[in-house]
């Protein structure tokens, strides 16, 4: 159900990899939040899942976006600043592994890549 709904829907599907700038744990939680306010403008094109792990300094940021289309929508990355600071990967739902992990972002799975998960927000 997962591949049909997204793939005839006209889905995008992209993971930002990591941002690895957080030393005190407020500071990634404020990130977070600071980029889900600016993020308000896409609340009918995209739906997203934001992760904060680690158990120590320096915390890691990892994200699952959902976007309508097939690209993140320009007004988007023009709107939203700090766009250009995460690395974004578009996910291939026909690897286990990326389907896997797509699946553990959404279930806030503990720990999530070995590590602790510190919070998690969601976009909708």
């Amino acid at each position: 159900m997962f591949k049909t709904f997204f793939l005839e829907q006209g889905w995008v599907k992209r993971l930002d990899l990591q941002r690895r700038e957080a030393f005190l744990h407020f500071h990634p939680l404020y990130k977070v939040g600071g980029f889900l306010q600016r993020m308000d403008l896409a609340r009918k094109y995209a739906f997203g899942k934001m992760l904060i792990i680690g158990s120590e300094p320096p915390y890691k940021v990892r994200g699952l976006w959902l976007f309508r289309g097939q690209e993140i929508p320009k007004f988007i990355m023009d709107e939203c600043y700090d766009m250009e600071l995460y690395e974004w990967t578009k996910v291939d739902i026909n690897d286990e592994v990326h389907k896997e992990r797509v699946s553990q972002m959404i279930e806030d799975h503990e720990p999530f890549e070995g590590e602790a998960l510190l919070n998690a927000k969601c976009f909708k």
